[in-house]
């Protein structure tokens, strides 16, 4: 065959494929959206080169690199997180200061996750009040241990008289359980209580926090190519995650009727959490401390049916005791059309959307004294 023919061949096989690849692109970008996949989608930039948190720090695990910029974008939402020096989605912030300032503690709900940083909760607060709100929420299974161990070791340096916890039935149980993280997310550095209410003794799932299985890694070239200018880059690795999770025996799963929740717990996962409570009104002193519970979408569903709200009660009980205000946000949403609640939450995530955070801002500033002071 002469190099004609065969440059051609080959001209004609590059044709090919690059139509190929073109038309399955489309497809899958259309696909993704009617069939509501839930993974990220390329961005055609490089700001989501590296993953979004790490376990960098040596006390609560969890954190972002300094200085960041990261973007997340789903088919029904496209967010830019920026970080502070300290590794915070928050502006940058003093230690010290004169004016009140709140110290919001929480996981990815508090951080506001899937919303530009204007439309979140403590933005949201800070502007109609103009108290700075002190963000130290984070994504990546943070957990009220963490919370804790976060205001003891870091938050708490900064000049404040107010701190604002958010708590997430749907995933604080299972977060702060060792055994069942173990399970779902084994080989990170995060903090655990091991024992009995109330003594307990903190433990990590690795002894050192450079064999966390979530440190920094530069990813190679192609991979950041791929996945910042694909779908079907995407597709693979949510095809391949899935995979393995089939694998997995089941009894390493925890079924559907297991899954701690507000209406599904156990007596050593909520004194865990009634401990976290205590020791970070203990470290907050006379300052008040408000906490709020958020439900999510399949927890209203829920309620709707029932009416039944253990957690909500219990919770209330606790907080009374160490003179902390509660605020349960379950009831709160007995108001909504079911049309109404589903739009508080985000289609393709589950976080909260924009207008989920100013639900939950219109009801803790209405709610707490510290707001109507």
């Amino acid at each position: 065959m002469s190099k004609k023919r065969i440059f051609k061949s080959l001209k004609n096989l590059i044709i090919i494929f690059g139509i190929t690849f073109v038309l399955l692109e489309i497809v899958l970008a259309i696909y993704i959206r009617v069939a509501e996949i839930k993974i990220e989608l390329p961005t055609y930039t490089f700001q989501n080169t590296h993953n979004f948190w790490y376990d960098l720090d040596e006390n609560f695990g969890t954190l972002h690199l300094p200085n960041d910029v990261y973007r997340q974008k789903k088919y029904c939402f496209d967010a830019v997180y920026e970080t502070n020096s300290k590794g915070f989605r928050d502006a940058e912030r003093d230690l010290n200061s004169t004016n009140h300032r709140v110290v919001a503690l929480g996981d990815s709900f508090t951080e506001g996750i899937g919303v530009n940083v204007a439309g979140r909760l403590t933005n949201l607060l800070e502007s109609n009040t103009t108290i700075p709100h002190l963000n130290f929420g984070l994504a990546g299974n943070f957990g009220p241990t963490q919370y804790w161990m976060l205001y003891k070791t870091h938050a708490i340096q900064y000049t404040h008289d107010a701190v604002l916890v958010g708590i997430l039935p749907s995933n604080d149980f299972i977060d702060d359980d060792y055994e069942i993280a173990k399970k779902v997310g084994g080989n990170r550095y995060r903090p655990f209580l091991k024992g009995n209410y109330p003594n307990y003794e903190v433990v990590y799932h690795t002894k050192n926090i450079e064999d966390s299985r979530a440190r920094p890694r530069t990813p190679h070239f192609i991979h950041r190519l791929l996945k910042n200018f694909t779908y079907s880059y995407n597709m693979y690795y949510y095809l391949r995650t899935r995979q393995t999770i089939s694998t997995i025996p089941k009894d390493q799963l925890l079924a559907a009727s297991k899954v701690p929740s507000y209406f599904n717990y156990s007596e050593a996962q909520f004194d865990r959490l009634k401990y976290t409570l205590e020791v970070i009104k203990e470290l907050a002193g006379n300052r008040p401390v408000m906490v709020y519970s958020i439900p999510i979408e399949k927890e209203i569903k829920a309620y709707r049916e029932h009416k039944k709200n253990p957690l909500g009660k219990q919770l209330k009980a606790v907080c009374d005791s160490l003179n902390v205000e509660y605020l349960d946000l379950l009831p709160k949403t007995d108001r909504f059309t079911e049309d109404a609640y589903k739009a508080l939450f985000l289609s393709c995530d589950g976080h909260w959307s924009e207008a989920g955070n100013a639900f939950a801002k219109k009801e803790i500033e209405s709610f707490f004294t510290y707001y109507k002071q």
